[in-house]
């Protein structure tokens, strides 16, 4: 296949989503904003930690972030359902660009005390639990739904993409800053104000973007509002999409915490030093990118739930081979089995709720699946932190991959059981 013969295959196939107008300026819009904002992400942490010499303050703040998101999703979720998407993503969006704003400017006048940061980042939780649920639903607005599972993967494609890239730019201006301040104390704060700087042109672009687009996200006339507990009452009363939310926390309360153990494991199992760490997790990213295109590729109704399956089980295969490895590439190797399964996973889960939720509580739902992410973070990192402390690397790693592999069982069963008309 020639070269022309490729980009059509990949225009009509990974990236068909993009050929409608409204999803296109979404995505490059999107695409701005989450490089900016795991730019400041990884600016923060490296910042407080250089600042206080205290390990919790990184994990602080990611609870922070994420707390209010468990505890206030429902109603970020009802907001959702029942005024346009658009008008409250831009009001969302705008919020982060004045909380940049108001950052950059505390930080560069070296006012940011840790506790105050603290608190801007409980404030930034806030906005988010509104913003999370409206992004996640407003989806199905920009595309048809033959185009969902693919725009889904697309998502998907796009906040790995910005993870992996955004940490690294954000350690290439720490480097460039200390080289510009030799043997300067303020070379971190140099280097976060330029990184929170860039956040805040990045809120810039995705405003512009959702200006242009024309779909407002309106809600289903002529129908109850309902109230915020509705999106638990319909998970409830459709038990395989219910028992699929509860399956996600379980899967990722057991698998995202590898990212907190490899540097234990690193260290102690394989008694190397960061460039290993850091092919352990360059592996994840590049198997969670694979999975998004895999999703974004081949993302149809009929394979979601081998894919579902797939994912699950690949995650517990993946960690597996890390906890009995005491080599890099079989490491590595496991790494990016896992990053690629709980992508595959996590990437089909969404786009099955989106396509099996109505449009009158697509919000109210999506917003408990955003829950379900928030709360996976600090139950499973702090969780596998103490136990690494008790009980050593290697053990914790084996009952990871247990906790997965008895999700994916379970799953399995699920799905065995589900019958038409019942569920996802």
């Amino acid at each position: 296949m020639d070269r022309a013969g490729l980009f059509a295959a990949l225009r009509d196939t990974t990236f068909r989503s993009l050929r409608h107008r409204n999803y296109r300026r979404y995505f490059f819009g999107q695409a701005v904003s989450f490089t900016g904002s795991w730019m400041q992400s990884a600016a923060l942490m490296w910042l407080l930690y250089i600042r206080t010499g205290d390990p919790r303050w990184p994990s602080w703040i990611l609870v922070a972030q994420v707390g209010p998101t468990l505890l206030l999703g429902t109603w970020g979720g009802g907001l959702a359902d029942r005024y346009p998407k658009r008008q409250l993503i831009f009001i969302t969006q705008l919020a982060f660009l004045v909380h940049a704003i108001v950052l950059t400017l505390l930080v560069a006048t070296h006012l940011a005390s840790p506790p105050l940061v603290l608190g801007l980042m409980c404030a930034s939780g806030v906005v988010q639990a509104v913003d999370l649920p409206s992004r996640l639903a407003f989806v199905t607005d920009l595309v048809p739904k033959e185009d969902l599972i693919n725009a889904v993967g697309l998502n998907s494609l796009l906040f790995n993409s910005a993870r992996a890239t955004g940490p690294a730019l954000a350690g290439l201006v720490f480097l460039l800053a200390d080289l510009a301040t030799p043997g300067r104390a303020d070379a971190v704060t140099l280097g976060a104000v330029v990184c929170f700087s860039v956040n805040v042109v990045s809120f810039v672009a995705v405003l512009l973007a959702l200006r242009g687009i024309t779909a407002e996200g309106y809600p289903a006339p002529g129908r109850d509002r309902g109230s915020a507990w509705d999106g638990f009452r319909y998970l409830r009363e459709h038990a395989a999409l219910g028992g699929l939310v509860l399956l996600t926390l379980v899967i990722c309360v057991f698998g995202w915490p590898l990212l907190t153990t490899l540097p234990a494991y690193t260290r102690l199992v394989l008694g190397l030093n960061e460039k290993a760490y850091s092919l352990l997790v360059s592996a994840v990213g590049a198997g969670a990118l694979l999975a998004a295109l895999t999703t974004a590729t081949f993302g149809k109704p009929e394979n979601r739930l081998r894919f579902l399956l797939a994912g699950a089980g690949l995650t517990a295969a993946g960690i597996l081979t890390i906890s009995q490895s005491a080599n890099p590439w079989p490491a590595a190797a496991g790494c990016a089995t896992m990053g690629f399964g709980l992508i595959l996973y996590l990437s089909t889960g969404q786009s099955t709720l989106q396509l099996a939720v109505p449009d009158a509580k697509r919000g109210r739902v999506l917003a408990l699946w955003a829950m379900t992410l928030s709360a996976s973070a600090p139950l499973g990192h702090l969780a596998a932190g103490q136990a690494v402390t008790h009980f050593g690397v290697k053990p914790v790693l084996t009952g990871m991959a247990a906790g997965v592999g008895v999700a994916a069982l379970v799953l399995a069963g699920l799905l065995a059981w589900r019958r038409p008309g019942r569920g996802a």
